[in-house]
């Protein structure tokens, strides 16, 4: 499936279906704790670029800064359209990874979101730009006075998440989930089928039927669904 269709489909499932199904493949820990949700009219469907922070050692860090321009402006220079940077901030709030300024190169490189386990800076204006935010926080200082950034599209940690490079994330108004790539078609297509049930027994419920025997279904109410399911593809 290409990644345009996959991501549009996404989209239109619930995420708490989508978690389901990763959870049944033995991944329970996919959705990220202890972030912010700071734009929850957007959705997200892409796939993961990644960045990893250390707190700050002055040695390291002169010695990064004579390697070349700052990881954090890399990162949105070469950012491709769709991206979504995550950053491995180590949960440290006391200086912002980047401001509206970088921000404003990631739009306009395409990028669509960033989800860090840390705080940005400028977020009054960032958050007027398309970009789907889930963070820790927010603060005025700059990286340099807590973390510096050390490595790029590595294995990170986020929200208590692993996230690999080329992950596929999806989020809504709840939060973001980190979605193995060799599982994401598999998950989208059981979490298209959740849906579809649950919006048929929903619908029952709404009609007036008791929830005894619907939710959870009774043998006798997936039977009927089987029934209104194969009237649909005919």
């Amino acid at each position: 499936m290409e990644d345009a269709e996959l991501f549009e489909r996404l989209k239109n499932v619930a995420l708490d279906s989508a978690w389901s199904a990763l959870a049944r493949r033995g991944y329970p820990n996919q959705f990220c704790e202890g972030l912010r949700v700071f734009r929850p009219d957007l959705k997200i469907a892409v796939r993961a670029t990644t960045v990893r922070c250390l707190p700050v050692r002055p040695d390291l860090q002169q010695q990064i800064r004579e390697q070349g321009p700052p990881l954090n402006a890399q990162s949105v220079e070469e950012a491709d359209a769709g991206d979504i940077l995550v950053i491995d901030a180590g949960g440290e709030t006391g200086g912002g990874f980047l401001g509206d300024i970088i921000a404003a190169r990631l739009v306009a490189r395409g990028g669509v979101g960033i989800v860090a386990d840390g705080a940005i800076r400028d977020l009054e204006e960032i958050r007027r730009m398309p970009l789907g935010l889930y963070l820790k926080g927010a603060h005025a200082a700059g990286s340099g006075r807590r973390i510096m950034p050390v490595e790029r599209n590595v294995t990170v940690r986020c929200g208590n998440v692993t996230v690999v490079p080329g992950d596929v994330l999806y989020g809504d108004c709840e939060g973001v989930l980190v979605i193995p790539a060799a599982l994401a078609v598999e998950v989208l297509a059981e979490a298209e089928a959740t849906d579809h049930k649950e919006l048929f027994l929903r619908a029952k419920l709404e009609a007036g039927e008791s929830i005894y025997g619907i939710y959870p279904p009774s043998p006798e109410t997936l039977r009927e669904y089987e029934n209104y399911k194969n009237a649909q593809r005919n």
